[in-house]
């Protein structure tokens, strides 16, 4: 099964999920469905709309019918468009759209999309195949109209800010986007050794008398880590995706594809494996300070002879989260970005600045003030 779309049984519409309903809304008629009910019509749905994708050319990267107009950049925005993997071409597949049967060209890492012709929300399911197939998601929360108020709220309170910046053509651009990510979870336990000084100091016949009590220090525990993210994604800017984080995990549901319909999807090009490193690095320079911390309380000073953790347990969870994203390059060739945690509404972003704002502004301030000198200069003289 390569291409699905979930359609309304009153009027064969496409559903797409509504972040204040919390359902999947019609939006011809209205009809409103739960999770349930949904996953009740997709054997039916599924085998009217499935057409199978086929390999394509390789493309050179770019935008392509239905895929997203972002830039989504491995390297930093200030160092413009070009990526990580420098000139080597993106691997791209072909689909047709099950309502009109236009061509849909996307990269191998797309996973849900809209046909550029007729707008209907589609899921291409071959992406979800064995380990590609995320255990969580989360939904969108935060929905096209409050995280356009969002966005406009945010330039509010910028100034000279291009008006490109925030133009009808831009701000259409704003997309919704399910990024992969592994959240790593784990159990450590730790051991600490050493020594513990208490020092105090009291007065006594006019005396300072000063007291030193050390202490054996022998402490073992365990802790947990739960919400450790990270981008599963290369093709990704880590600073637009990251930023954003941490989501509410507790909030997390069981993957379905009814839950990108209507969004842009990507998957996993990124495995586990190659993040094991530095999440290890990470947990343990935490377990670490965590315990070095719990050591020296009530201590004065504190020498340690032994500090360690091991980890007793971990997993991890490969889950789809919500990210309402838009890019935007500069006259200066740099790449601005905007985006907003689609659960929690967390907001952040680089902005350009308009030269020509800036040198209207220091004409304002300076010609006045130069007039004044000059008037000044000749009245003393």
């Amino acid at each position: 099964m390569a291409v699905l779309t979930y359609k309304c049984p009153n009027c064969d519409g496409p559903l797409t999920w509504d972040a204040k309903k919390e359902k999947f809304i019609c939006d011809y008629c209205g009809s409103g469905f739960t999770e349930s009910e949904l996953a009740a019509l997709a054997p039916a749905q599924a085998q009217a709309q499935e057409i199978e994708g086929e390999e394509a050319e390789t493309f050179a990267a770019g935008p392509a019918n239905g895929a997203s107009s972002m830039d989504f950049t491995t390297e930093d925005p200030s160092k413009g468009e070009q990526s990580a993997s420098g000139s080597k071409p993106a691997k791209m597949r072909r689909y047709n759209c099950p309502s009109c049967g236009a061509q849909i060209v996307t990269d191998d890492t797309t996973a849900a999309t809209t046909c550029y012709y007729c707008h209907n929300p589609i899921v291409l399911m071959d992406k979800f195949d064995g380990s590609f197939n995320p255990d969580y998601v989360i939904p969108f929360a935060i929905d096209r109209e409050k995280a356009l108020g969002i966005f406009t709220d945010w330039v509010k309170q910028h100034k000279y800010i291009p008006r490109d910046f925030y133009s009808d053509r831009q701000i259409h651009l704003l997309s919704g986007v399910y990024f992969p990510y592994w959240v790593y979870q784990a159990k450590i336990h730790g051991i600490v050794k050493g020594k513990g000084s208490r020092v105090t100091e009291r007065d006594f016949n006019g005396m300072r008398h000063v007291d030193t009590e050390v202490y054996r220090i022998d402490k073992a525990g365990d802790m947990e880590i739960k919400d450790l993210s990270r981008i599963a994604l290369s093709k990704a800017s880590k600073v637009l995706c990251e930023s954003v984080m941490p989501f509410e995990l507790d909030k997390m549901k069981k993957f379905a594809p009814g839950y990108l319909q209507g969004y842009i999807a990507e998957v996993r090009d990124i495995d586990k494996e190659q993040l094991e490193p530095s999440i290890r690095e990470e947990v343990d320079s935490y377990a670490l300070e965590t315990l070095r911390n719990s050591a020296s309380e009530g201590f004065s000073s504190v020498e340690l002879e032994n500090a360690a953790t091991s980890v007793t347990k971990e997993n991890y969870i490969y889950a789809l989260m919500p990210v309402w994203t838009l890019t935007y390059k500069g006259n200066d060739g740099k790449i601005y970005y905007f985006s907003i945690n689609g659960q929690t509404g967390k907001t952040v972003g680089e902005l350009p600045t308009d030269q020509r704002s800036l040198l209207f502004l220091f004409l304002k301030v300076f010609i006045p003030m130069f007039v004044a000198l000059m008037a000044l200069f000749r009245f003393v003289l």
